[in-house]
């Protein structure tokens, strides 16, 4: 019998094993120890009361245990190492549009799909409008939708919605956050090696992955290949910050983060699309359109989490993506499963990152 608390884990000092131990002792010291006697009536209520403590204690400890908090709590955490979630809020998504005749002003509201936007440029000079609303679900906009300015615009002929420019993104998740903390807190300190080179790219706003090739160029070169938080290539204005943050010009004069004569060199990842067919079979009620969006829906989740691993190196298994398939609603079975036309696996090396291509659902209920 364990008899000293520091001996047990939190989760294991309940109301049962407090009683038993209070039992234990009664017998050793030879007293009754039976429901009802002198002795159980005075431990009864001490062992409650410290059972519901340690109860307590443990909702305490995974509150604020690095492994288990969240939220605020999590948020705390990160700032201790200098760190806040990537990116710390939903940000806006942004279209091209073409305006046909005279352009608005900068900065103008606009509304498209029952959406408002602010019209602006971007750093080539290209007319663009960025969402008033914040989050993934501003992506799904179709090109060619009509724009409409809030105010009039004298001698503007038509005003169109082009294709996404910056996709919205949402605030990073607790688990990707906790994943970075605990990688940084793992790795060596502060030495400007490749895995303190990996913390600052990946600390930048926008990056959601960078993979560090030491030596690339021959000695003192180092290249990080980046990937975007939404687990796609990212945009030029990213890969630009990465790089004038640690080596402006990758000149290794040590007038970013990195030292001097390190020549470091950020670049964007290659977007590997990844199509798939398959015929399925369906459930009565099922609806091979929502099938399909189903499907969409859970590739591209299966793809940002590969895009945004840990490995340097990865694969698209074809029986994941079966696997996938198969756990969608209205699905009974599936067959003729081709990705990239093919029906072996798709390997993705250290420069690419892998983006959901075209999806073709056939089948028969």
């Amino acid at each position: 019998m364990v008899r000293n608390i520091e001996d047990l884990k939190l989760d294991e000092i309940t109301e049962e094993t407090l009683l038993e131990q209070a039992i234990a002792m009664g017998e050793e010291l030879g007293v009754d120890t039976n429901q009802g006697s002198v002795y159980r009536d005075a431990c009864d209520g001490h062992v409650t009361r410290t059972s519901d403590f340690f109860d307590d204690l443990s909702m305490v400890a995974e509150i604020i245990s690095i492994n288990t908090c969240t939220g605020e709590i999590l948020d705390e955490r990160l700032a201790e190492q200098g760190m806040a979630r990537n990116p710390p809020e939903d940000t806006p998504a942004t279209y091209y549009v073409e305006f046909v005749g005279a352009s608005p002003e900068i900065g103008d509201l606009v509304s498209c799909d029952d959406h408002f936007f602010n019209t602006a440029k971007d750093t080539e000079g290209n007319w663009v409008i960025v969402s008033q609303e914040t989050g993934t679900e501003m992506n799904s906009l179709v090109p060619g939708l009509p724009v409409i300015p809030e105010r009039d615009v004298d001698d503007m002929i038509s005003a169109t919605l082009g294709s996404l420019a910056i996709p919205a993104v949402d605030t990073e998740d607790d688990d990707s956050a906790r994943a970075r903390f605990l990688e940084k807190i793992a790795g060596p300190a502060e030495n400007g090696n490749a895995s303190q080179i990996k913390s600052w790219c990946e600390g930048i706003s926008g990056v959601g992955r960078a993979r560090i090739i030491k030596l690339w160029d021959g000695p003192g070169t180092v290249k990080a290949v980046i990937t975007a938080v939404d687990g796609t290539a990212p945009s030029e204005d990213i890969v630009n910050q990465v790089q004038d943050t640690l080596d402006p010009g990758a000149s290794g004069l040590g007038e970013g983060l990195v030292t001097i004569g390190c020549f470091f060199t950020a670049v964007a990842s290659v977007e590997v699309p990844i199509s798939l067919s398959v015929e399925v079979t369906k459930t009565a009620n099922g609806s091979f359109a929502a099938i399909k969006d189903d499907i969409e829906a859970a590739l591209k989740v299966y793809l940002k989490g590969l895009a945004l691993a840990a490995a340097d190196e990865t694969t698209v298994r074809v029986n994941s993506i079966g696997s996938l398939i198969a756990n969608v609603s209205g699905v009974v079975d599936y067959e003729n499963l081709l990705v990239n036309g093919g029906t072996d696996n798709v390997p993705i090396s250290v420069y690419q990152v892998p983006v959901a291509g075209e999806v073709i659902v056939d089948g028969h209920i």
